[in-house]
This record gives C-alpha cells, structure tokens and sequence, in this order.
C-alpha cells in the first residue's frame, strides 16, 4: 500500500464514521480478481493531492469565516506558494483577498477548459459503441455504455458549470462553496453521500479488471491516462475501485 493509499484511507476513514450515515463500504469494489498483467506502476500522488486539496478546502474556508474577509481560497494559495501575510488586515487583507481570488479565478479557467476537453472525448466514445471489442459478460458491457458511461459524462459536467461560475472572481467562488457545501452536507444526513457513484464505479472497476474490453479500457483511459489505465486494470478490483471512484466524482 502506498502512501497515498495510507493518507486516503485515514481520511476517509474519519469522514466516513464520523461525519455521514451513508454507510458506503470503501473497501469493497466486489472481489474480483484482474486477468491482466502490467509492469507500470500506479503513482498514488494524485490520491494525495486529492486529500490534501479537501482538507486545504475546509481549512480555508474555516480561515475565510473567522476573518470574515471573504476569500475562501487562501490557504490553498499558500499551498501552492503564494506570498500570503496571514496577519494582515484592512486594506492588506482585501488586496490579498482580491490577489488570491483572482488566481482562484484562473485555475478555475484552466480547470473548466479540461473538463470540457474530457466530456468530448467521453462523448466521443459513447458514439463509438458500434466498434468496441468485448470478450467478457454481454450485460455488464451494456451497462456500461448506456448507464455508467451517461453518468460518468453528467458528473463531468457538473463539473464544468460549477469552475464556469469559480471564473468570476470571489462571487463566483462562494456561490458554488456555499451549493457543494448544502449538497455535500444533505447527502451526508439524508445517507446518499456516494452511493450512486460507488456502484458505478463497481460496475466498471469489476468490467475492466475481469475482462479485455476497449469500452471500459478507453473510459479509464480518459478519466487516468492509457499507462494508468494498464497499472489499475492489473490490481484485483478491491484495489483499482479506489482510483476509478476518486476520478468519477464531480469536484
């Protein structure tokens, strides 16, 4: 286990018991041992950043509520680097505030221009169905493209229109901290939180790691790379399912 493996199971391990009901088994992707083999690698830094840009969230915003100054990003802007005076107050606040808001704004932009670029080649093979090669089990490849692919390709678009809205300045990013806040906070009460994207996941952990199949092979491909695919397609799926989940997610 590496040690983005070790950070993510801790975290979620915490936030799972102590914050929701939703009860998700994280550790079940349903058993199914892989009929690949792989010589590469799976980096387990993405999970880690992943981790870490949550935990970097929920610091920032608690900082942006005790200094009611309204710039929810900072911490992540001393992350990555920026000068930022923690101390400062008044109109150094506000400049820092406006300084760190606008590149938010940016990263926002690169992000949004991604996301568009993988909801087209996502698109791209749902319109290729016609020439996909399959050698495992009919129903769950047809689950895969008129189910979780459809889903898969919504999420990423959710995606898209909330860093279209983080574009604008401060307002933009409020608006969409104060929705993901409401929505992620519902879901942990009501018991929903992840449900829906553990199961597809599953399904299209289980259909690539058992099978040789193009579908969930360009699929995985898209959400990872071609390399990265290989390496979660070798893991047994109680091992790849963690990845195929991590990048199905709308945030």
């Amino acid at each position: 286990m590496g040690l983005g493996d070790k950070i993510y199971n801790a975290f979620n391990h915490v936030d799972r018991e102590w914050f929701d009901r939703s009860s998700v088994d994280m550790h079940n992707w349903g058993h199914v041992k892989s009929v690949h083999r792989c010589d590469h690698v799976h980096g387990d830094w993405g999970m880690a950043k992943m981790v870490g840009k949550g935990l970097i969230n929920a610091g920032s915003t608690a900082f942006s509520t005790a200094t009611n100054t309204g710039f929810s990003t900072l911490a992540y802007g001393a992350a990555t680097g920026g000068a930022v005076a923690l101390s400062a107050t008044g109109i150094g606040a506000v400049a820092t505030a406006g300084a760190v808001a606008l590149g938010s704004s940016v990263a926002a932009g690169v992000s949004f221009c991604k996301t568009l670029e993988h909801i087209r080649n996502l698109e791209k093979i749902q319109l290729q169905q016609g020439v996909k090669f399959c050698d495992g089990e009919n129903q769950q490849h047809k689950y895969i493209l008129s189910v979780v692919l459809p889903y898969i390709i919504q999420q990423k678009k959710r995606k898209m229109r909330r860093k279209g809205e983080e574009t604008v300045p401060l307002l933009g990013s409020a608006l969409t901290t104060a929705e993901e806040g409401v929505r992620s906070v519902y879901k942990r009460l009501s018991g929903n939180r992840g449900k829906q994207r553990h199961h597809m996941a599953q399904a299209l952990t289980v259909h690539l790691v058992s099978c040789t199949c193009n579908l969930a092979e360009d699929i995985v491909s898209e959400l990872w790379s071609p390399d990265e695919m290989k390496a979660i397609q070798a893991m047994d799926s109680d091992e790849a399912g963690y990845w195929i989940f991590s990048k199905m997610a709308s945030a």
